[in-house]
């Protein structure tokens, strides 16, 4: 059996990089794409909507050995850039990013930023993100193909059949801590975890919770003020990820909770002896009832099903609470200390006819005072969301468009129109009129006065008392701001420069056209055409396009067309793009607004 062949072109791997971080390194300077090199290096097909964590998880030791062997690095070398499959569980690792490491590490990151478990940088004492800040999506979440085209840093989340999103990663904003914050040390005692293939998963698991749980204790609220709100935001996401036993991390810390605390002799005192319900017990050690149920039939404790007395019902009591009070089986079960059937099945044997599903719902039979506003009460009673949609109509109403509303609201475009639609049926009129070119969405008489009524505060306190937690939260200025920056991308106003043109103390740029006028700035001096533009920026060459044609127009560029001698043969010629004498004065006196 033959050798496998070595490559021509060698990138080293740097101490405790990542392996996808380091393949994707070795891609670009081969200028192939990352599957063709995989294919190359005989490393196992990863599907095109792969994870991209199966490239730090799935290599065999005879698979590592191989490829050091291809590009002659010494044994051992890419130990440490893969992690055990094993302490992942039957779900995958998600990837974090520092924006400052990535702008100093040219693209390359560590393969600490897979772990579960990492929240902050220990280097720039910041949060890590876990999104990119362009598209909320995970960058790295599906394997990137024709990495060899864009820049590295870059976000490789497909946005389209061709399209990725391309943002620089790098350009996020810093999530800053400070260097004696509470989380950076935690992170720091987190690292110095040993962590390698012969790694006893529970071990590691216990330390993990154990340091992290001494995080949650430290960490109080006057630490939590001094973040900037997109710091709050960002460690709130976090800690639910730790906490939520359905996360990676969550899951896992109750499962070691679990193998720790729920033992067979705690189960034989609490349990078998003690005469306590698994649900009493759950909520004691601050687990859900289900993960101490499956825990318990796995320990082979047997499970008592009925074992208590069933409740002694007064029946005169019982059909008043439920026919004539409405109600429901659940409310009643849990004030007699019982479950929704056996509530369910005495009410068959008296012979009362259960109410239609949903209708034992408050909402559902809510009637709400007359002092209260009719459109409010047209909206709201009788109606499982309808103060939902009052609010998202109220929130709508800060945004210049429902597209940009839908935005901060997590909501799909098409979604919020129809609760909006409902909502003006429900009221009988037009509530506001609809985003048009040149014109934001704004309401209507009618409209204008359902706003005032929401601020009543009678009226703010029946709303918080419906939505409870779940309420949406007003939109702040900065919020607000973006949202109009990004509508007026597209017909925002843009200075004129040419020769006659007044400008003023500060250029008018749309937010959109800066990547592109910052390329330019930076060879003001060299032709450039659109091709080259797109290889460089990533930007989508029709956009390109439009905006070129837009600097034109406005006389920040001139544009050439390239001679037959230029570009001889049948090929397309080229139209080279310079920047005008206008432009570069501008640029001068004002590079600080670009």
């Amino acid at each position: 059996m033959s050798e496998p062949r070595t490559l021509a072109i060698r990138v080293l791997p740097r101490p405790g990089e990542s392996l996808d971080s380091w393949l994707e390194a070795l891609a670009r300077r081969s200028w192939t794409s990352l599957s063709a090199l995989l294919d190359a290096l005989g490393l196992p097909d990863v599907p095109a909507r792969e994870r991209t964590s199966r490239l730090v998880t799935s290599p065999s030791e005879g698979a590592l050995r191989r490829l050091e062997r291809q590009v002659t690095l010494s044994p051992g070398c890419l130990d440490d850039a893969v992690l055990p499959a094993e302490i992942f569980g039957r779900r995958a690792p998600g990837w974090q990013f520092c924006p400052q490491c990535l702008h100093d590490g040219e693209g390359r990151w560590p393969t600490l930023w897979w772990l579960p478990w990492a929240f902050a940088c220990t280097k720039h004492h910041a949060l890590l993100h876990r999104v990119c800040p362009s598209c909320g999506r995970e960058p790295r979440y599906f394997l990137p193909r024709a990495v060899h085209l864009h820049s590295p840093g870059r976000c490789m989340r497909r946005t389209g059949r061709r399209n990725v999103c391309g943002a620089d990663l790098s350009s996020a904003p810093r999530l800053n801590l400070g260097h004696n914050h509470p989380i950076v040390q935690s992170q720091t005692e987190i690292n110095g975890i040993a962590l390698h293939p012969f790694s006893s998963a529970d071990a590691v698991f216990v330390e993990v919770d154990r340091l992290f749980s001494g995080l949650a204790g430290v960490l109080g609220p006057s630490d939590l003020r001094k973040m900037s709100a997109t710091c709050r935001s960002a460690w709130e996401t976090a800690f639910t990820d730790a906490t939520d036993s359905q996360s990676p991390l969550g899951g896992w810390r109750f499962h070691e909770r679990r193998v720790r605390i729920l033992t067979p002799e705690f189960l034989q005192r609490e349990y078998t002896e003690g005469g306590k319900s698994l649900a009493t017990i759950a909520r004691e050690v601050g687990m859900p009832i289900a993960h101490v149920v499956r825990h318990t039939k796995n320990l082979g404790v047997s499970i008592h099903r009925g074992g208590t007395r069933p409740p002694v019902f007064n029946d005169d009591w019982l059909r008043e609470q439920y026919v004539t009070h409405k109600r429901t089986g659940r409310d009643i079960a849990e004030e007699v200390g019982t479950n929704c059937e056996t509530v369910r099945r005495r009410l068959e044997q008296l012979g009362i006819q259960r109410r239609p599903s949903g209708r034992s719902i408050p909402a559902l039979i809510t009637k709400l005072d007359a002092s209260i506003p009719p459109d409010i009460r047209a909206a709201a009673e009788e109606t499982l969301n309808g103060w939902r949609r009052l609010r998202r109509f109220e929130i709508s109403m800060f945004f210049p468009t429902l597209t940009t509303s839908a935005s901060y609201l997590g909501l799909m475009p098409g979604t919020l129109t129809t609760q909006l639609d409902q909502l003006e049926c429900a009221v009988g009129a037009e509530l506001f009129r609809r985003s048009v070119r040149h014109a934001p969405q704004s309401p209507t008489k009618r409209g204008a006065r359902l706003l005032r009524d929401l601020d009543r505060d009678d009226v703010r306190k029946l709303m918080h008392a419906a939505l409870g937690s779940n309420i949406e939260k007003i939109p702040d200025q900065d919020a607000i701001n973006s949202a109009i920056a990004t509508v007026d991308g597209e017909r925002g106003a843009l200075t004129n420069l040419h020769s006659r043109s007044q400008y003023g103390d500060r250029l008018r740029i749309p937010p959109p056209m800066l990547p592109l006028l910052r390329h330019l700035l930076a060879r003001r001096d060299q032709e450039s055409y659109l091709a080259q533009i797109h290889a460089t920026t990533c930007i989508p060459m029709t956009t390109i396009f439009k905006q070129l044609k837009r600097l034109e127009e406005a006389g920040w560029l001139v544009g050439r067309l390239e001679t037959a001698h230029e570009r001889q043969g049948s090929r397309r010629r080229r139209t080279y793009y310079t920047l005008t004498s206008s432009a570069r004065q501008a640029a001068s006196q004002h590079i600080r607004t670009l």
